[in-house]
């Protein structure tokens, strides 16, 4: 028997569709990890990347995953390791599949049996679900294999596992990120290697997709419930842990709970070599905490939209305020400030403090700014419109007159335009619809105006470019004279507070009372709330950020009188 088991987790950043891409990724991966690993692990659906959506409904692309599988194959016959995939995989329907591949052959296949069918995830339209287990066994070491839900049920094939013999739970996983989850899955994870006896790999993918993120942190847990190695956080990482599988064993003599139950063997595959390996030393990465953890999600993720869909440069509305400066800074830290444009616009209702501010955070971030007053484009409107006086129609002209000119420079170069909006005035409707809402990439859109502040002080802790007075005057939309959004909005503390309440806690209007908001204030929030579904339905995508995000997660009929 072997002392120890020597697993690479590849954790990759894939793009969907790009399947020849996808495939060199994994080789490199693999070849890199080969003379030191008994087996690499890559994550899940990693062949053709998470999620395919509407993809999976095409022979040809399903096809095409076939073909590549069988380069990997080939491949496999120069490696001494053995690789395990994830893929879509067609056996008389199609599959959310594990493939254990080596020497020229496919080893063995696991089909994902829980289908994820709530929040951002729809399995259940592509995949049908499996219903087997799959064991490796090589010279007395037995390995089980799951995806990603499967480990999530508590009947899952883990307990199965142990009850078989399995020392060690691989888990392969595309597990989108969002606020506290990770402590949340770490503990759970946890929970499951001390429940079972056995060390839990937990092998995720890394990357942005459209609305998603995915924050990496492949992990090893031993028996006693430690973490024993961690990849790092929003990054690819290739780590090798050698695990010491004689603990599993001694711990095992004295825990007697897995003895008392028996199950009926099934699905067992056995090799009987392992190449010699030196024994690696584990590596935890210490992951980011709070605003970090924010930050870095963000940054990913605009990365990745714009790397992924071909865009040289960003453009964005500079409007000398809180969320726009925000935008900036992480513009700049996921794309350099080569590849940032900021746009002023300023108005006749443009404050001169407005104005400096915008100055000022150009020159330290060292983008390049243009400069297009909206004066002129504005008159000219009210004189067509012969309008005599400012009303909310006037104020939503110039959010839309600056949208049209953003939206200009996009078509003319080619530059992503980046919409600044930030969760609190997406869900009461406190935006413009063709106007600011309007944008190629919304990176705040799922970050509530409160954590916008707590982030650009972040963002200022480590380099203060963001002007002081940006954080400390009163939000304005600066659409008439001496406007603020408190004319309109309760405090953000209280808006974003009863938000979250029936957003991600789902609680209804009484509860929150009970909560101890004034009862008008609610039920003008949840109001405003309902009304402006129609324009979030035609807001730009951007980064999932909290537990239940506009978009993919949020699915509620324009055409409705319930609150």
């Amino acid at each position: 028997m072997p002392e120890f088991l020597s697993l690479s987790m590849a954790q990759i950043n894939p793009k969907v569709g790009d399947i020849e891409g996808n495939l060199k990724r994994i080789k490199d991966f693999w070849e890199k990890a080969d003379s030191q690993s008994h087996m690499v692990i890559f994550p899940e659906l990693s062949l053709c990347g998470y999620p395919p959506e509407d993809l999976l409904l095409r022979l040809d692309f399903i096809q095409k995953c076939h073909k590549a599988l069988e380069e990997l194959l080939d491949f496999s016959t120069k490696r001494e390791s053995l690789a395990v995939i994830g893929m879509p995989y067609y056996d008389g329907d199609l599959y959310n599949a594990l493939v254990l591949l080596g020497g020229g052959k496919v080893l063995g296949i696991y089909k994902k049996t829980f289908l994820p069918n709530y929040s951002v995830f729809d399995e259940k339209r592509y995949f049908r679900a499996g219903g087997e287990p799959f064991i490796l066994e090589v010279e007395g070491l037995r390995l089980g294999f799951s995806i990603c839900e499967d480990i999530w049920h508590p009947d899952g094939w883990e307990r199965f596992y142990a009850l078989s013999g399995c020392q060690v739970l691989i888990n392969i996983n595309a597990s989108p990120y969002y606020k506290g989850k990770h402590e949340f899955k770490e503990n759970f994870l946890k929970a499951r290697a001390e429940d079972n006896i056995a060390y839990v790999v937990y092998v995720n993918m890394v990357g942005g997709q459209d609305e998603l993120v995915f924050d990496g942190r492949s992990m090893v847990i031993d028996p006693e419930g430690r973490i024993l190695a961690r990849a790092k956080a929003f990054e690819e990482d290739l780590l090798t842990v050698s695990l010491d599988i004689n603990m599993v064993r001694r711990k095992r003599l004295f825990d007697l709970r897995l003895r008392e139950r028996k199950v009926e063997e099934k699905n067992r595959l056995e090799i009987y070599y392992l190449p010699k390996r030196e024994k690696m030393p584990p590596r935890v990465e210490e992951g980011p905490k709070e605003e970090e953890e924010l930050y870095k999600a963000i940054t990913l993720a605009i990365r990745d939209y714009v790397e992924k869909n071909g865009f040289e440069r960003v453009a964005l509305g500079l409007s000398g305020g809180i969320d726009s400066s925000l935008v900036a800074c992480l513009a700049v830290d996921s794309l350099g400030k080569e590849r940032v444009v900021g746009v002023f616009m300023p108005s006749e209702f443009t404050s001169k403090e407005s104005r400096e501010d915008v100055y000022s955070l150009v020159e330290s971030l060292g983008i390049e700014l243009l400069e297009y007053p909206i004066e002129g484009l504005y008159k000219a409107y009210l004189q067509a419109f012969d309008s005599k006086e400012l009303t909310v129609a006037e104020e939503n002209l110039q959010a839309r007159i600056r949208a049209n000119i953003l939206f200009y420079l996009s078509n003319r170069y080619g530059w992503l335009v980046l919409s600044t909006s930030n969760k609190s005035e997406i869900a009461v409707g406190y935006g413009t619809i063709y106007g600011d809402m309007a944008g190629g990439f919304a990176p705040i859109k799922d970050l509530y105006k409160t954590m916008v502040y707590r982030l650009a002080q972040y963002r200022n802790s480590i380099r203060p470019d963001i002007p002081q007075r940006v954080l400390t005057k009163p939000p304005s939309a600066e659409l008439r004279p001496n406007q603020t959004d408190q004319d309109t909005l309760p405090p953000y503390e209280i808006l974003d507070r009863i938000l979250m309440l029936y957003i991600e806690e789902g609680l209804g209007p009484k509860a929150i009372v009970d909560q101890g908001f004034e009862e008008g204030v609610v039920k003008r929030v949840l109001n405003m709330l309902r009304r402006a579904e129609y324009k979030r339905k035609q807001a730009p995508v951007g980064p999932k950020l909290t537990k239940r995000a506009f978009g993919k997660d949020w699915r509620v009929p324009i055409t409705n009188e319930y609150v």
